[in-house]
């Protein structure tokens, strides 16, 4: 991801997560100037913070599935299934012609 789409990305998740928990942070604060500093201030760190966990995450992923090469036997993946949780999202399980097993929160293209 580059650096522009991660401060595009960053900015939405400020002006939507990151407000909504500033709003309720800054609630029984006194004075206006300190109020909205600190609400910015939570809303951008909780919104870069949120973006930068997302794209590590994925990072993490894309090495684990090591462009479809099991790292312990130098095999090919493939899907064996798939699990949907509710609401939460869908885990895919690969094998390895060894037998090995990857799990990842990412459905990879096979060759």
């Amino acid at each position: 991801m580059n650096i522009i789409t991660f401060i595009i990305f960053g900015l939405i998740a400020s002006m939507t997560f990151g407000v909504f928990f500033a709003l309720i942070f800054i609630s029984g604060m006194k004075g206006s100037f300190l109020r909205v500093a600190v609400s910015i201030i939570i809303s951008l760190f909780l919104g870069f913070g949120l973006v930068f966990c997302i794209v590590k995450q994925n990072e993490h992923e894309v090495k684990k599935w090591n462009k479809g090469i099991c790292t312990e036997c130098g095999t090919e993946w493939h899907l064996q299934s798939a699990t949907k949780y509710n609401s939460i999202g869908t885990t895919y399980y690969y094998v390895c012609d060894n037998g090995h097993t990857l799990k990842t929160e990412s459905l990879f293209q096979q060759k």
